[in-house]
């Protein structure tokens, strides 16, 4: 679960913390930074494009790798 903090509260807690869950950082009240991990970040990152890649197959936007690879042999000539 995210938690609010405040801009001094956040810098206080990474100067302690070695494991940061997400916050979000507050300034004048207002919600402006999402903090989350890299490690996070990256499984999101990765996530997102696991669902594209699956509405793409289910769209029919898919190649045969013979067709592909045969393109890039006579693309590059191996």
């Amino acid at each position: 679960m995210q938690r609010e903090v405040t801009v001094r509260e956040f810098e206080n807690l990474v100067n302690i913390v070695d494991d940061i869950e997400p916050m979000i950082v507050k300034r004048d009240n207002k919600k402006d930074l999402l903090v989350i991990s890299l490690e996070q970040y990256q499984k999101e990152v990765f996530l997102n494009k696991l669902e594209k890649s699956k509405n793409q197959y289910k769209e029919g936007k898919v190649h045969k790798a013979r067709t592909v690879f045969k393109e890039l042999r006579e693309k590059y000539g191996y």
